[in-house]
């Protein structure tokens, strides 16, 4: 296994390249915000087989170029897609099978042009298959140097338990930012005791801690945000007057409340790194400025 250090703290999110679900996205934004990361010695990217189906992977390939070679990339799988004819669009299903997990990993290594994924993840837990069966599967897939490091995201203690006794899992991937600050103590004493690194998302909670959302804000109907309930009602209107505090708690701290939001997460000591979905150069200089 390759040691990576200190590297890890600040982790660009590359579900935007998948050009779903988060509005209109310009892709030769994301291109330069990524060529920027590099500059600033950024070496870690998250991406996942199901962001855009595949394009997120074959995108961050194409800009990384070579350098895919040189960074960190972590990918998600454990889901399955299906063409819809009637419908004119995939439907998409968990799915850890062996079988799965094995096309899984070979379609991302094709799709990120490497011989080894440096992180692989189950993406979300599959109650249709045996947590020791697909994780058995991933220790064989590290043996024949498919992937380097095992991680789980979206577990709860149980799986997590049930994943470290049949595997070496180095990662486990969590929601948490400062408006949904809380992580299960089972899980932090398992992590500890297993040297296992936490990796957070959602810091800016889909966008609520940039504060640039107000009571009249709308989302077009291709931003998930459209159908999240707490951006809509009574909770909406309650969690932008937690906002209004935490603005002024940032302001006295001389930062931006999305600074202000990284920074409170990224000091937390059991949080090893945080996953920051990037679209543009101006985001990724304001949130890496945070965590410097």
């Amino acid at each position: 296994m390759k040691n990576y250090g200190n590297i890890l703290s600040f982790c660009f999110g590359c579900e935007p390249l998948g050009g779903t679900d988060w509005g209109d996205v310009y892709i030769p934004d994301i291109e330069e915000a990524i060529q920027e990361a590099l500059d600033l010695g950024i070496k870690y990217f998250d991406t996942a087989a199901v962001y855009g189906l595949g394009l997120s992977e074959k995108r961050l390939s194409n800009i990384l170029g070579e350098k895919r070679h040189d960074v960190i990339i972590a990918t998600k799988g454990g889901f399955s897609w299906r063409q819809d004819d009637q419908n004119h669009r995939s439907i998409v299903f968990r799915d850890s099978s062996p079988a799965s997990i094995r096309k899984n990993i070979e379609g991302s290594l094709s799709r990120l042009k490497i011989d080894c994924l440096p992180i692989f993840y189950i993406h979300w837990p599959d109650t249709n298959f045996s947590i020791r069966e697909t994780f058995s599967t991933l220790m064989e897939l590290c043996s024949e140097g498919k992937i380097d490091r095992i991680g789980c995201s979206n577990f709860n203690v149980s799986q997590l338990e049930k994943a470290c006794a049949v595997s070496n899992v180095s990662f486990i991937q969590l929601p948490y930012n400062i408006l949904n600050n809380h992580i299960d103590n089972k899980i932090l004493s398992l992590s500890k005791r297993n040297n296992i690194k936490i990796v957070v998302y959602n810091v800016l909670a889909n966008g609520l801690l940039t504060g640039k959302y107000n009571k009249l804000s709308t989302f077009p109907e291709n931003d998930r945000r459209s159908r999240l309930s707490n951006f809509r009602g009574k909770p909406y209107l309650r969690v932008l007057k937690q906002i209004d505090r935490l603005k002024i708690e940032a302001e006295i701290n001389n930062l931006t409340l999305a600074q202000y939001a990284i920074k409170c997460v990224i000091e937390v000591p059991s949080i090893s790194s945080v996953i920051l979905g990037i679209k543009n150069s101006r985001q990724l200089n304001e949130n890496f400025s945070a965590v410097q």
